[in-house]
């Protein structure tokens, strides 16, 4: 990947890097007390355009998934290499399958939750799968009068996505555990985002994606523990592809805080677990380890600060905002459940703007 061939990409993306909002822009938010009084604060910012969409202040949401959706279309026209969105689409393409899966596990239409990015034709997934299932005609009618979900695509990207979403559904069929759709989803999932930071062939982002399945393989270890799980669904659970061993993992299912930090001290990712605390309950420390995770995020994108052009740039911008809509929604469920500032601040991510 040739660095001078983001130089026009960049210089673009530095000018969207001008609207996103600054920490002190959204501790000001933090401080109105109202929804629609946030909502209002909004309108003198890139979220203006949506909010003339909203039947009521609690859709919130609409304004939020619109303007992710305008930020991937820009990056997208901006890019020159596409392989960098697929990367960043990933998360919504399983989120997506996940959706998918559950819909004909349950047999129930759950279309609302499907987020619009991404670049597989669900409608083709969907068919294929209820099909092969010989579901009632119910979801396939849904898909036929839901043209959200239509999109047309490679036939053997789709064939690829459509034979992961098949091999998890046969691994729930054979144990009947919705779980094993989390679990399965999950693990394919870390797997084609470690294929596409190889494909693209940035070093920085490879690391980065092993360094992020050592995070998640320590937080599902956290997860098993609190729920007294057992070993075999650790074992099934964790991800291949990242710098920790996994049997060092596994070897840890049966030790406290203080001796698995001591395990892993000497890690690429022990900074990130400096504020796991013993005395505090596991449930505690898995809510202290999704910020340390947010946290190892922005510092990665933080990196494209000092790069005058080049993929990163595009990456740290998407990341950006990512954070910022996350943060946002923080904002906006803290007010509607008349949180205190202090406990919404807690809960805000790192941001590097």
């Amino acid at each position: 990947m040739n660095k001078e061939d983001y130089i026009s990409a960049s210089t673009s993306t530095r000018i969207y890097e001008k609207n996103l909002l600054k920490k002190s822009e959204l501790e000001r938010l933090t401080d109105l007390n109202s929804v629609k009084e946030i909502l209002d604060a909004l309108n003198d910012t890139v979220y203006r355009d949506s909010l003339t969409k909203l039947a009521k202040d609690t859709d919130y949401e609409l304004i939020l998934k619109n303007e992710l959706k305008r930020v991937y279309r820009s990056i997208y026209n901006t890019s020159p290499d596409k392989r960098i969105l697929l990367y960043l689409e990933e998360e919504y393409n399983f989120h997506n399958l996940k959706v998918i899966l559950k819909e004909i596990v349950q047999d129930e239409d759950l279309s609302r939750l499907y987020v619009d990015i991404g670049n597989i034709d669900l409608a083709f997934i969907k068919k294929n799968l209820i099909k092969e299932a010989n579901k009632n005609a119910k979801l396939l009618q849904v898909i036929e009068e839901n043209s959200s979900l239509k999109a047309n695509f490679d036939a053997l990207v789709n064939e690829k996505y459509l034979n992961i979403a098949k091999s998890v559904l046969d691994k729930y069929r054979q144990s009947n555990n919705p779980q094993d759709i989390d679990i399965y989803l999950d693990r394919q999932f870390y797997k084609t985002l470690l294929e596409d930071a190889e494909d693209i062939g940035l070093d920085r982002l490879t690391e980065f994606t092993k360094e992020r399945i050592d995070l998640i393989n320590i937080k599902t270890l956290l997860r098993i523990k609190s729920q007294d799980q057992s070993y075999e669904t650790l074992k099934k659970a964790l991800i291949n592809g990242g710098f920790l061993d996994k049997e060092k993992l596994l070897a840890d299912y049966g030790v406290d805080l203080s001796k698995l930090y001591a395990d892993i001290k000497t890690t690429r990712v022990s900074k990130y677990l400096r504020k796991l605390d013993d005395n505090e309950s596991l449930d505690e420390n898995i809510l202290r380890l999704e910020r340390a995770i947010d946290t190892h995020v922005i510092d990665f994108t933080s990196e494209a600060k000092s790069e005058t052009y080049g993929p990163m740039v595009l990456i740290n911008y998407v990341i950006s905002k990512e954070v910022e809509i996350k943060n946002l929604r923080i904002i906006f469920v803290s007010k509607l459940n008349s949180l205190s500032k202090e406990s919404t601040l807690e809960r805000l991510r790192k941001s590097n703007v």
